[in-house]
């Protein structure tokens, strides 16, 4: 039980990653971002063709597939979200799908539908023992990198100039504006480093999922249900709420021994939160 935890934990830090790109693409455009999880799939492939089909070093293949991460979510609030203007939540919900779906399309038709070998990062490594518990070393890695980006992502949003702009959109984008901060670059900003997140997520569980192009379907349905369980708004609610869910599907998967049965559970769980309170950045009828 133990082991289940502890890998629970290590995967719930992952879906934590993506959801707070949920969270913060929200804040800053009230946009719920379907498209988040096929971001980081796209990232993952670009390393993939690059550095282990390719001959780019590791190192330049990671910082291409972040960088291609960051260039899509921008291209996207550019192209798309920004001339959607003053709209109702639910556009933005299908505008974001359609997105996915087509990321998904293009993805098929470049890599194909097979599943593809991802190299652990560190392969060679037998890992590390907490309490008589292993962790692998690709999850010690996935441990590392997330708890990173969790405690980057804090000090840049309570500490930096940018941070302070991107609260003050939260709060108000009006507000916002009428204290001349550039509200719209500042929502690109926070497309940009979504999509980022979106991409450490996806080169962080790729080397421990089937890897095709709908292997981050399961990580974004997870992060989608932190993110709306805390209310699109808080992201410490959100990590906390992912972790938890991280656990909870590796207990029950191993529990019940049903392939899927932790995702079917936790929609499940996601319709009845939608049926009693849903928060109102779904609450398209009024």
């Amino acid at each position: 039980m133990g082991t289940l935890v502890l890998s629970g934990t290590v995967a719930g830090l992952i879906y934590g990653l993506v959801a707070c790109a949920i969270v913060f693409v929200y804040r800053a455009s009230r946009v719920v971002n379907l498209a988040q999880g096929d971001i980081g799939m796209v990232a993952a492939f670009v390393f993939l063709s690059l550095s282990v089909h390719g001959d780019v070093p590791y190192p330049l293949g990671v910082a291409a597939a972040l960088a291609c991460g960051g260039l899509l979510g921008w291209l996207i609030n550019r192209l798309v979200i920004s001339s959607l203007g003053e709209r109702d939540q639910g556009t933005g919900l299908v505008v974001t799908l359609a997105l996915a779906s087509i990321l998904q399309l293009v993805a098929l038709q470049i890599w194909g539908g097979s599943a593809y070998h991802f190299p652990p990062w560190i392969g060679g490594w037998a890992g590390v023992t907490i309490g008589g518990l292993t962790l692998r070393g690709p999850e010690v890695l996935a441990l590392g990198v997330s708890l990173l980006f969790v405690v980057a992502g804090s000090v840049l949003y309570q500490r930096s100039r940018l941070g302070l702009q991107l609260r003050a959109v939260s709060e108000s984008r009006q507000a916002a504006a009428t204290l001349g901060v550039p509200v719209k670059r500042i929502s690109g900003y926070a497309w940009l480093l979504g999509g980022m997140m979106s991409a450490a997520a996806a080169l962080l569980i790729a080397p421990l999922t089937r890897f095709d192009p709908h292997f981050m379907f399961a990580v974004m349905t997870s992060a989608l249900v932190a993110a709306l369980l805390a209310g699109f708004s808080s992201f410490p609610v959100a990590m906390g709420a992912a972790v938890l869910i991280g656990i909870l599907r590796s207990v029950v998967g191993f529990q019940f021994g049903i392939a899927g049965i932790d995702q079917a559970l936790l929609l499940v769980f996601a319709v009845a939160v939608l049926l009693v309170k849903p928060p109102a950045a779904l609450r398209t009828v009024k």
